[in-house]
């Protein structure tokens, strides 16, 4: 392991915390920041934004449960009222400007603290502006408190 691997494996840690931190602040620039360019992520493992997709209710949402643009990110960072726990990254493999990684999470319910899901996130990763940045971020949920 070299200097640069320890680094990025620091920053892939770091991603993480931001992502979680941006999305349970609301804060949809923070959110979208996470992402590439060209970056998307795949809620289709939750029943619920499926629902709200197929119905029209969540317009920034594809048909599938994918969220592609910088736009629809931001609209998607705004949206929840919970609070993530993420852990177990476990990085897989990182070569030049690329990066692959799974985490687990927990996502709770702001008022009582219930456990409304939780699952894995699979991610890619690729530096760009000398940042590593999510070009693929998939949330696989396990189970639904609700």
């Amino acid at each position: 392991m070299n200097l640069q691997y320890a680094l990025d494996h620091l920053a892939i840690l770091n991603l993480y915390a931001a992502y979680a931190h941006a999305v349970d602040a609301n804060d949809g620039d923070a959110y979208a920041d996470c992402y590439t360019a060209d970056g998307w992520t795949d809620i289709s493992s939750f029943r619920a934004a499926r629902e709200l997709a197929r119905t029209g209710q969540l317009s920034f949402v594809d048909v599938h449960g994918v969220i592609r643009g910088r736009d629809n990110l931001r609209k998607a960072g705004t949206l929840v009222q919970l609070h993530h726990l993420i852990g177990n990254v476990l990085v897989r493999r990182i070569e030049g400007d690329r990066a692959t990684c799974s985490a687990y999470f927990i996502v709770f319910a702001p008022d009582d603290g219930r456990v409304e899901h939780y699952g894995r996130y699979e991610s890619e990763l690729v530096r760009c502006e000398d940042m590593l940045r999510a070009a693929r971020f998939c949330a696989d949920q396990f189970q639904s408190g609700r």
